[in-house]
């Protein structure tokens, strides 16, 4: 009879063995997805598109410098590098953090509406642009993007905002519309319920795996004929805890219960990141 040492022994080595391989197995998985990080930056917005050859597109920033120590938590300490950064509209819980991005990474370009505004912190947007001479895009619906299996499509605006100062900032939003294999995101910047329903009746709004609340729930946003033709399994609303706007409003919260099966919240959920394989998608949130 062989010494019961040795059948410990080989039981051990058998189950590294296991182990490793699955551990492998995960790993070389995990290799191969997006990663989608909506930050929690307080009142704003800002969103990470992540893909697993290490291709970055960063939409909107927040108010301040909270972006970069969101990033820092998202990337590899040695890539200071952004592919694209995506200025939806240059109100400053969107526009703020970009200028804070600017000065510490290297962007290579830089989607904008082209709007004009009066603000400094707009002003100092374009100086930081002319300065360090990142090329820049005046984008309007059909602009597309691409990287490995990652697609996006700007969907709004639906005309050109370049050299015009809107009354309403909110309304030259940069909308945008991913795939990512059979995962789809659609991401609304501070779109507003007039947008909405042009959207809606061009045709250019389909059924998405994951909505970013427009407006960070504002009343004046998320219709329900938008909901409804968007159809989300899951609506993440970017949103600053006990903010003065009082978002997100009670109105769409209700309608977004009623017609979403799942919400997420930045307030209350800190940073979300969702982790997108060709087939299938997870989250988690508080990362």
């Amino acid at each position: 009879m062989k010494n019961p040492i040795w059948r410990i022994l080989l039981a051990l080595a058998l189950l590294a063995a296991i182990t490793y391989g699955f551990s492998g197995f995960q790993a070389a998985e995990r290799g191969n997805e997006l990663k989608l990080w909506f930050f929690d930056v307080g009142q704003g917005d800002s969103i990470l598109l992540d893909t697993a050859d290490h291709h970055q597109i960063l939409i909107d920033g927040g108010w301040g410098s909270k972006v970069l120590s969101e990033l820092s938590k998202a990337l590899p300490i040695n890539d200071k590098e952004i592919d694209l950064v995506i200025s939806t509209h240059n109100d400053a819980d969107h526009l703020g953090g970009i200028n804070e991005v600017l000065k510490h990474y290297k962007v290579d370009r830089i989607w904008l509406n082209g709007a004009k505004h009066s603000t400094k912190m707009y002003e100092k947007f374009i100086a930081l642009i002319a300065k360090k001479k990142i090329p820049t895009t005046v984008v309007t619906a059909g602009k597309t993007v691409k990287f490995g299996d990652l697609e996006g499509i700007a969907i709004s605006p639906l005309t050109s905002f370049a050299g015009i100062m809107p009354q309403n900032q909110n309304d030259g939003s940069i909308v945008t519309f991913w795939q990512y294999g059979s995962s789809t995101i659609l991401l609304t910047a501070d779109a507003e319920a007039p947008l909405e329903t042009q959207l809606v009746a061009r045709g250019l709004v389909r059924q998405v795996d994951i909505l970013k609340v427009a407006h960070h729930g504002s009343k004046n946003g998320s219709s329900e004929d938008f909901l409804r033709a968007v159809k989300a399994k899951i609506a993440v609303i970017q949103v600053g805890k006990n903010n003065r706007y009082g978002h997100p409003a009670p109105s769409v919260m209700t309608r977004l219960k009623k017609l979403l099966p799942k919400i997420l919240r930045t307030d209350t959920d800190g940073t979300i990141r969702f982790d997108i394989w060709l087939d299938r998608y997870s989250y988690q949130t508080g990362v």
